[in-house]
């Protein structure tokens, strides 16, 4: 079993090598200042006994160390979705049905509402757990994405994504153990994603992703949602969606990049005339022992905007995602058709 004990060591936490602290470096300062030199053996021990039992929360130097320290193997065969019920509605179950028939060497388990909250129990029962209930519906149901690659690992998909190319013909690199992909082709201006109603610039979506299972950038995502959710952050799109889960990636990237803070001073000062990505598509970036795939927006959007804007972005589709959202209520529903036609309208105006 994949656990958060195997993957954060206490003692990296027990270091002051910043002089920005997370609150668990504040308590680890605290503590050991409280001790004097001649038990300084027995308190450690005792430090590290009590961030064992803490909530576990990464400063971005453990997040490091956890992508040099911690073990990473290849992404199991197995394929999660979820729904309120283990009955879908009949269009969604022709989709399920793509990713059994494409796929029949692997194992596919379709989680209920009741199996999704076990799980938060069971897996994170001291960072997930403690806020389940003051979730929405949509919300848990994004938590539960990370939560089950972390724990278990394999292809997660939403139940209106249908599979068009079988996972083992994706041909990446031997060394891969995630799979993230870009939701547009490009970066968008400011202004430009906030009349879109991207959380990002640079946005990953989050309807298809695979993984080895004790990832440490899933890790990552479910504890920033934990800290956003102290900080009272109740928008799904900042909290939970696609804003946390590309910052959680982003911290992966950039750590891969000595220049990247250099490079985005450069793309704010002078923005680029030409459509871009910090990242470019279709590549796998490493750090440590964890080897991340990034595909190109067409691999996971079907849009024709994508194509049009950016042609090496539109590529063969591997999944296909309908935007049909069974868990979202109507009004969501009426918010997400709105944004798909303001992004048509803004792509039309660079």
């Amino acid at each position: 079993t994949v656990g958060s004990k195997q993957i954060l060591d206490p003692d990296s936490l027990c270091t002051n090598r910043s002089l920005t602290m997370s609150p668990m470096r504040f308590l680890s300062l605290t503590f050991s200042a409280a001790c004097s030199t001649a038990v300084a053996e027995e308190c450690n021990a005792m430090l590290q006994t009590d961030l064992r039992s803490a909530s576990g929360m990464m400063s971005r130097l453990d997040f490091k160390h956890a992508l040099e320290e911690g073990g990473s193997t290849a992404i199991p065969c197995i394929i999660h979705q979820t729904a309120k019920t283990h009955t879908l509605k009949e269009q969604e179950a022709k989709w399920a049905q793509t990713w059994k028939d494409k796929n029949p060497k692997c194992q596919y388990k379709l989680w209920n509402d009741t199996e999704i909250a076990e799980l938060a129990q069971k897996a994170s029962p001291k960072i997930i757990w403690p806020i389940w209930e003051g979730l929405q519906p949509v919300q848990r149901a994004d938590v539960f994405r990370y939560l089950v690659l972390w724990y278990q690992g394999g292809y997660y998909a939403d139940v209106d994504v249908a599979c068009k190319k079988p996972v083992d013909q994706y041909k990446l690199p031997e060394a891969t153990n995630m799979i993230v992909g870009y939701e547009f082709g490009h970066r968008f201006p400011e202004w430009q994603r906030a009349q879109i109603k991207f959380a990002r610039t640079e946005q990953f979506q989050q309807w298809f992703i695979a993984s080895a299972p004790g990832n440490p950038v899933l890790l990552r995502c479910l504890e920033l949602i934990w800290q956003r959710y102290t900080w009272k952050v109740e928008s799904t799109l900042e909290l939970t969606g696609p804003g946390v889960f590309s910052d959680a990636v982003h911290e992966f990237l950039e750590m891969k990049s000595p220049h990247a803070v250099e490079n985005e001073v450069k793309v704010r000062r002078h923005p680029p005339d030409v459509h871009f990505l910090s990242y470019p598509s279709e590549n796998l970036f490493g750090y440590g022992q964890w080897k991340m795939w990034v595909f190109a927006a067409g691999r996971v959007n079907a849009a024709p905007m994508i194509a049009a804007d950016d042609p090496t972005e539109g590529v063969e589709n591997m999944v296909e995602h309908h935007f049909e959202g069974s868990w979202k209520k109507d009004q969501d529903m009426e918010d997400s058709q709105k944004k798909r036609q303001a992004l048509a309208q803004a792509t039309k105006a660079t």
